[in-house]
């Protein structure tokens, strides 16, 4: 239980405020009740979503694709190495053992190609090399050790709103008489919110939105925290969430732009088998994958904090 002011968040009075929902009272002529949702909405990070000055999104877009040879070119042949591991890595009949030590080096070589990536796009050509980045993009330095650190945090705090959010939609689900069927699989839940009592299922439904809205808004939040972390010379984690404050629609848009023509070449791939019975479809998907979206995603990210830092350092 911990205390805010005139408003104490515990799990008894939030539970007291999803038996109300689900009675269908009207919450928010309760100051209490407000309070207590303004809170939690600010422990999440999501009230300095704000509009204020914000980075230039085209232009963002704009650098991340003509920066993509160079990124080729400094950092091909690490891309090339997790390429090759991560396809090891999705072969059938592996050893289990080999699977985990693939998996591991797997991280190690994604952290050393985000290290090379971010450091060609935040710094550029001429002082890549200054800032630590080895021959093709293979190296292991303090950069990247700060990246796996950060990453770290930043997955502890995501999971704890994850738990956070699980634990308010287990409360509303019970509050709501929910059998224990209506919940394995999300077309039954779905069919159960629908055709279920009401307005239980209206509440539990808007509760769901709620939480995956709030969990997709944290991770936009969070994405700039390896940019930082490069930049900065130093681990940055959950201040990546007052970094991105007043960009966090513009990061969404640019990443969903990335993303889509991905999304539709792998509906779109045939699914064609070869050796070993890995679909060709895949392989070509993991190769999209990681030699454009992740140089692309980094460049744009990279481009996306270098605007925002400039805008600060004017005020």
């Amino acid at each position: 239980m911990r205390s805010y002011g005139d408003v104490t968040v515990s799990m008894k009075n939030i539970r007291e405020v999803v038996f109300a929902l689900l009675k269908g009272k009207d919450l928010f002529n309760s100051v209490p009740c407000l309070g207590l949702t303004l809170r939690v909405i600010g422990l999440l990070g999501i009230s300095t979503m704000s509009f204020g000055t914000a980075f230039h999104l085209i232009g963002a877009l704009k650098m991340a694709g003509q920066s993509l040879p160079l990124l080729w070119r400094k950092a091909g042949p690490v891309l090339g190495v997790l390429f090759v591991i991560l396809l090891l890595g999705h072969l059938p009949h592996l050893d289990v053992w080999l699977r985990r030590g693939l998996i591991v080096v797997g991280v190690i070589a994604h952290t050393a190609a985000a290290g090379a990536l971010y450091r060609v796009a935040l710094f550029g050509e001429r002082f890549a090399a200054a800032e630590g980045l080895g021959f093709g993009g293979l190296q292991f330095g303090r950069a990247e050790r700060r990246l796996l650190g950060a990453s770290a945090l930043v997955l502890l705090f995501w999971s704890i709103v994850f738990i956070a959010g699980a634990v308010v939609l287990a409360l509303f689900m019970g509050a709501a008489g929910l059998p224990e069927d209506s919940f394995r699989t999300p077309q039954a839940l779905l069919r159960t919110l629908i055709e279920g009592a009401q307005p239980q299922g209206v509440v539990v439904g808007i509760a769901i939105i709620a939480v995956l809205l709030t969990l997709s808004i944290l991770t936009v939040k969070l994405w700039l925290h390896r940019a930082a972390t490069v930049a900065e010379h130093r681990l940055v984690s959950l201040n990546a969430l007052s970094l991105s404050s007043g960009q966090t629609v513009k990061l969404g848009l640019g990443y969903g732009y990335i993303l889509l023509p991905f999304i539709v070449l792998s509906s779109l791939m045939p699914p064609i088998v070869v050796v070993a019975g890995l679909p060709l479809g895949g392989v070509i998907n993991l190769a999209l994958g990681v030699g454009v979206f992740m140089p692309l995603s980094i460049s744009f990210l990279a481009s996306a904090y270098r605007q925002i830092s400039a805008l600060r350092a004017k005020g």
